[in-house]
């Protein structure tokens, strides 16, 4: 069966959350951020979520797997390009996974008006310790104070910003979503209130879906973005007649 892409998505569904709780959730076409307290669910939403659609290509639109449904925008799609971005516990999973984008960029033929705005961008970015990307590598490399310095030497957190840009300058402009379970660590909070910006700057068309413990990404006008997750919960039939 030929997978149907989808611009967005519509709404996700989960029934039986840890066998307590249904989920019904429905997405803007922009920005999603998913708060809550500790322990009530946001990751495992994210990652059932992302679960589903690995295999989504291969199934009918609307069809529910595992006790997961997602509905598409168009209706009748039944899949769409997605990445994933987490906080990692383990530097050494930071460094592949950067090194691994590093590559593709080197061997991607991006725009050069795209490749100019993820430069500024950076530029932007790690302006406070003077360090700009080389215009004349075609990898990427930083100079600072005369000094030229390769992504491995960054700090984590100037590494998973990197991580974050990359990503979403490999995609182009295409429809996609990008989920980001708390993005935020590592990040100065100026970095976190910047970081919705930055990354539809480079890609208008992207779909965010984060879950965050964090005010500082709401700040530049993000908070009708905002579900909790107590509001998108029912308890379950069985649950309920307990």
């Amino acid at each position: 069966m030929m997978a149907s892409p989808a611009q967005f998505i519509k709404r996700i569904e989960i029934r039986g959350l840890w066998h307590r709780l249904d989920i019904a959730w429905d997405l803007r076409p922009d920005v999603n951020i998913l708060s809550g307290v500790n322990g009530i669910g946001k990751t495992t939403i994210l990652r059932r979520s992302v679960h589903y659609l690995e295999t989504a290509g291969s199934g009918k639109a609307g069809e529910e797997r595992d006790g997961v449904r997602i509905t598409f925008d168009p209706a009748e799609a039944t899949t769409i390009p997605y990445d994933v971005i987490r906080s990692y516990a383990y530097s050494s999973d930071q460094a592949q996974l950067l090194d691994e984008l590093l590559q593709r960029y080197k061997a991607c033929d991006v725009a050069a008006t795209d490749r100019h705005m993820f430069q500024e961008l950076v530029d932007r970015l790690f302006g406070h310790t003077f360090k700009t990307i080389d215009r004349h590598s075609s990898e990427i490399a930083f100079l600072q104070g005369g000094e030229r310095l390769l992504p491995d030497k960054l700090s984590s957190g100037e590494k998973q910003m990197l991580i974050i840009l990359l990503t979403v300058l490999l995609r182009g402009h295409a429809h996609c979503v990008l989920f980001m379970d708390e993005p935020e660590v590592s990040l100065h909070i100026e970095w976190q209130q910047k970081l919705i910006s930055f990354v539809r700057e480079l890609n208008p068309n992207v779909q965010l879906v984060i879950s965050t413990h964090s005010p500082a990404l709401i700040m530049e006008g993000w908070l009708d973005a905002v579900t909790e997750v107590s509001d998108i919960s029912t308890p379950t039939h069985e649950e309920a007649a307990r």
